[in-house]
């Protein structure tokens, strides 16, 4: 999970799903389809364009075929609506009949690259244990039995 600076002024948090501008400290919290959505924009913000299908397969995967365009549209409104109220207008750009396009006079800087956790497993590490002691009492059994 980053986090993002975007135009020097507006900070985006991935891990938190949070916009926030650093002018007045003004924070919004974001729904999890936004956050990814944003994300998502955010990471292709060099391409020329950012096909409706390639966003709509980042958010829902292979659903996205039984999503409507109305459902992309209104995540896409959502996240303009949020950006307008930190005061970042047209962050992205939409090109008819194709998807959107990062607008070139915003700069986007990571401040953070946060690298995931990987979880521990002691799944393993158990298994392995109960396999030595299931073997050892049956390596036992044997001798004392013998």
């Amino acid at each position: 999970m980053s986090i993002y600076l975007i135009n020097g002024q507006y900070v985006f948090n991935e891990g938190k799903k949070e916009l926030k501008t650093l002018n007045n400290g003004t924070n919004i919290r974001l729904t999890t389809m936004r956050a990814r959505c944003l994300s998502f924009i955010i990471e292709h913000a060099n391409d020329d364009v950012i096909e409706k299908s390639a966003i709509s397969y980042a958010l829902w995967g292979a659903r996205s075929t039984f999503t409507s365009d109305a459902s992309l549209t209104q995540t896409l409104y959502l996240i303009r609506r949020d950006l307008k109220t930190l005061g970042l207008d047209e962050l992205f750009i939409t090109v008819p009949k194709s998807g959107i396009r990062v607008n070139s006079s915003i700069t986007i800087d990571v401040i953070h690259e946060k690298i995931p956790k990987t979880k521990l497993s002691y799944k393993p590490l158990f298994l392995s244990l109960l396999l030595f002691l299931l073997l050892t009492g049956i390596g036992v059994y044997l001798a004392l039995t013998i």
